[in-house]
This record gives structure tokens, sequence and C-alpha cells, in this order.
């Protein structure tokens, strides 16, 4: 599952790419208009960046540094937009692409700085568009200015609430795909996505990281008495046990059936062994409720441990699993970790 900053540079991407395309057409069909016209500056600039939007059009398909081809490919952009407006020969129709400023922006950078930028480009070519076109006809200049003025700020807005609701509605997307409907928690992509960051973080910094594997104890069994109702409904207890025992600053997901994963940040070997330990002796006698029957649910669970099991997800899983394995052969309702002696 991709971040939300890798999905939304995706998103970006292809708008740009659409717009370049518009601009690399239209830097030529202009510059040739205005070659006619006698307007050879203009013109020459428009040509030269028609073939400098092929350019970047090639480069941001698959760039990185895609930020920095957006805001190289939108400064000279809204620059001979600027241009194009105070130079004599121009026409009143061109401040119909001064519009676009703000869509253009808040598209390809987002609501800060797309603000930023639509301010100051609008306010820049309102004040041009005032400067040459006003007339002495008073009245008729109180209109156009408040045509011009008001036209430009409900782009803004526009733009502003859509891009909005649009980050909103990602991000609850986003959410939604990586959460366990039964449980609520971080479901299995979710756990791979974040884990990518929360390693890098620990390889940077050096700081100790376990990966647990919880299985419940004869779940079985409790889906056979109770029926699967009662199953989702122990799983929905142990996730809100779980969540109410482990810290904030760890992941915990539910990884499959009725299997636990936690990733324990900033938790050394002896630590994560004693934790996830006393959580497993707390469910033991926290019986579950359901139907007024007690029900008493456990666990059994496997700890890996970053940079001496692995670093990739997949690796520390396999070992954690492994120990997982090994505590259900010693009778289930224990904790195996192989960096701490065990009884």
């Amino acid at each position: 599952m991709l971040s939300d900053f890798d999905h939304n540079t995706e998103y970006r991407r292809k708008v740009l790419l659409v717009l370049l395309l518009i601009t690399f057409v239209g830097g030529f069909v202009f510059g040739l208009i205005n070659i006619y016209r006698g307007v050879y500056a203009l013109a020459f600039l428009e040509i030269v960046y028609g073939i400098f939007s092929f350019f970047v059009w090639r480069r941001v398909v698959r760039t990185e540094h895609f930020q920095i081809w957006v805001m190289a490919y939108l400064l000279p952009f809204f620059s001979i937009m600027m241009y194009a407006l105070s130079v004599p020969n121009s026409s009143q129709s061109i401040y119909v692409w001064i519009l676009t400023i703000p869509v253009i922006s808040y598209l390809l950078m987002g609501r800060k700085i797309g603000f930023y930028f639509s301010i100051f480009f609008m306010t820049l070519g309102i004040t041009i568009f005032h400067l040459k076109f006003l007339t002495d006809d008073i009245p008729l200049n109180i209109t156009v200015s408040l045509n011009v003025i008001l036209s430009g700020v409900l782009m803004i807005a526009l733009a502003h609430v859509y891009e909005r609701n649009r980050e909103t509605n990602e991000e609850r997307l986003m959410q939604l795909a990586g959460t366990d409907k039964l449980t609520g928690l971080a479901n299995r992509m979710k756990l791979f996505d974040s884990f990518a960051s929360t390693s890098d973080y620990a390889k940077r910094h050096k700081v100790d990281m376990s990966v647990v594997l919880f299985d419940l104890d004869y779940f079985k069994n409790v889906n056979d008495l109770y029926g699967h109702h009662g199953g989702d409904a122990a799983l929905r207890f142990v996730a809100e046990f779980l969540k109410k025992y482990t810290r904030k600053s760890d992941l915990l997901a539910r990884f499959g059936g009725e299997e636990f994963a936690l990733v324990m940040q900033a938790s050394k070997s002896k630590d994560s062994f004693q934790q996830i330990d006393s959580l497993r002796k707390k469910l033991m006698e926290t019986p579950f409720i359901y139907n007024k029957q007690k029900i008493n649910i456990t666990f059994s669970a496997g700890i890996s441990h970053y940079g001496t099991d692995g670093t990739d997800l997949d690796e520390l899983l396999v070992k954690a699993d492994e120990r997982l394995y090994f505590a259900k052969e010693k009778g289930r309702n224990c904790v195996v970790d192989q960096s701490i002696p065990q009884n």
C-alpha cells in the first residue's frame, strides 16, 4: 500500500503530465500566432517554454525529485503569463489564463504552498490588469475591477475547498484501506506499510525494536461453542485488551484469523519479553463475558528482534512465527524469545 506521500505524488504526477502536454502544444501554437502578430519576444518565450515542457515531461515520469520539477515548471509558466499580460499588444482575454493559477497551484502543490503561490501570482496578475486595461470611465472601472477581483478570489476559494475535501477524503480512504473491519486495528497491509518508516527510524537512531506474533490458544473451541458471532466478539475483546495495555507508540495489527502482530519500538530484548509475558498473565486473569458466560482466553507469542533476527519485516515475522510455533509445542499460554533463557 502506498504511503500518503507516495499516493499524493502519483496523483500530482498524472496532473502535471497532462499540463505539460497542453503546455507543449500550446507553446508552439501561441508562439506561431505571436510571430505572425509581430510579438517576437513573447513568441520566443512560448516556443522555448514549449520545448522545456517536453523535457520536463520526460523527467517527471520517473523522477524521485518530483516537487523540484513542479517548481521548475510553475515558476516560469506563471511568470510568462504575467509577461504576456503586460506586453503592449496583449488582450484582456489573457486574464482567462490567470484564473487557472489557483487550480494548477493547488493540484500540484497542495493547500499550503498552493495558497501562497495563488495569492502572489493572482495579486500580481490583477495588478497588471488594472494598470493596463482600466480607462477614464470610473463606473466602468469599478465594475471591471470588482469582476476581476471577485473572480480571482472565487477561484482561490473553490480550489482551496476542493483540495481540502480531496485530502480529507483521501486520508479517510487510506485509513479504511489499512484498517481491519472487525477489530478496528491496523491490518496486514498497514503493518507492512508502517514498518518501512519505523525501521528507517530504528536504523538511523540505533533504536531497539521487537516484532511479536500472538496466536489465541484453542480459539476454534470458542467458535464451536459460541458460533462465529461469539468468536468475532472474542476477537474484538482481545483487540481492545491489547490496545489498552500496549503503548500508543507501538504498532498493533490484526495479522489474520486469530493472530495479532505488534511492532514494539525502543524496546530491548529483556524488556519486550517481560512486557509481553506480563500481558499474557493479565489476559489470563481477565475473562471475556459473552451471553453471561465467562470465557477464559489465553495466547501464545513469539518475539523476534530488529537487527539480531533480520531487518526486513518478512524475516522478523518468520523468526517470530518459529518461536510462536515453539510456544505452542511447549503447551501454549507462554511467550518464547530465543534471546531470553526459557524455563
